[in-house]
């Protein structure tokens, strides 16, 4: 029990990563793919 309970807390900060980086790619998403579709 204690392996899971370590386990949830560097999901916790794993899960905070991700968030801001998904807070902070998703926006940029159709700039990207529009660089893409003008550089292809």
């Amino acid at each position: 029990m204690s392996d899971h309970e370590d386990f949830k807390d560097t999901t916790s900060a794993v899960n905070i990563l991700t968030l801001t980086a998904v807070i902070i790619c998703v926006p940029l998403l159709p700039m990207l793919m529009g660089w893409y579709s003008l550089l292809r």
